[in-house]
Parts: C-alpha cells; structure tokens; sequence
C-alpha cells in the first residue's frame, strides 16, 4: 500500500479513510520494525487522535478537544509504542510540520560534549521536534538544560515542539517543577498510552 492510498481528493482537499491509515502505519512498522510489529487495538483510539491531528482534519479535532495550534505531549510507559508511532506519523503531516526525532539525553550529550552551539538549532530556527524520553536525562544539570530549552520552544514555536515521555504530570512536576508541568499540559495536545507491548 501507497500513502496516496489512504485518501481520496474531493474539491483538492484529502479525506482520509483512517483505517487505511493505520493498515499503512502497521505495514511500514513492519518494514522499519520486523514483521512481528502490529498496533495493538487497545492503542486504536490513541492512534486515531494522532492521526485526526498530523492530517489536520478540524472538524474531529474540535470533537477530542485537540488544538492544531499546540504540539503533541505524548505519554506512556515503557514499550507502549510511543516512539514507533510518532515515526510512522510523519509522514501524514504536511512537509513542513514534519519533525525531526531527538533523544533528550542526546540533546543532552550533545550540549555537554560540545558546547552552547549545538542548542542552537533547537532554539534559533523554527524547525519542527519531538523530543524523545524527557526525564530520562542523567543528571539534575541535563534536567534543566531540557526544561529551559522546551521552555523556550513553547513559548517560540509551540506548534512546533513535540514531547514524547513515560513520565506522568506529578512526575514531571517533581523532576522539572510545578510550573514547568502546568506549562507542558497548557501548551500541548496530551494523548496518554497506557499498556506496554512486546513491540
């Protein structure tokens, strides 16, 4: 299956048929993954706001309460699929929104082993991120080189800036602070997966 397989134009516009959407997720997971990869139907409902959001469709985005002008803040455990899903939902959104994936502790690596410089694509251009495992950074120095950076980036380029995180907002709060989490929830779409997979 072709991506141009899961819509139809109609008046230039493309109306997507999400069950097709997720069959191609799942055959391009199996493509990047192994052949054991599926979605889980337990995430189907996740997934379908996920989908609803990158293909911009307004009218069930108004219905889940999800904001086209804010990010993605994407919660879960270990192995729920968050990362392998956030790829394969690249490429339903527009060339321009399409993100790129970074660690944060290669966020944080980076900064540590090289200097200021490297924060500046992050901070200075107004490119499209997900930012992978937020408060799995290994020091309390990295914890607030990431707070400070997203901080920046909501306050910049909200629609911009996606979270990826097994953390919870108490959790959050405890590791980033009270303010930094109530931040996070205001600013960005919060879709929770809540069951881990052999994925």
């Amino acid at each position: 299956m072709e991506i141009n397989q899961t819509y139809e134009l109609k008046n230039g516009n493309r109306q997507y048929n999400y069950f097709k959407c997720i069959q191609y997720m799942q055959q391009q997971g199996r493509i990047l993954y192994g052949s054991s990869y599926r979605i889980h139907p337990s995430q189907r409902q996740q997934v379908y706001r996920l989908l609803i959001y990158a293909t911009g469709n307004k009218e069930e985005c108004k219905l889940y309460g999800i904001d086209l002008q804010k990010g993605l803040l994407v919660i879960g455990p270990e192995n729920s699929g968050k990362t392998s899903l956030l790829h394969l939902l690249k490429p339903f959104f527009e060339t321009k929104q399409r993100y790129l994936i970074r660690s944060s502790r290669e966020v944080a690596f980076c900064y540590n082993r090289f200097g200021n410089h490297t924060l500046q694509q992050y901070l200075f251009h107004d490119l499209p991120y997900c930012f992978d495992d937020l408060g799995l950074e290994h020091s309390t120095l990295d914890n607030e080189l990431l707070k400070e950076m997203l901080q920046f980036r909501l306050s910049n380029a909200v629609n911009n800036t996606h979270i990826i995180t097994r953390l919870h907002e108490p959790a959050i709060a405890e590791r980033y602070g009270k303010d930094f989490s109530i931040m996070l929830y205001h600013s960005l779409n919060h879709i929770e997966f809540t069951t881990s997979f052999n994925l």
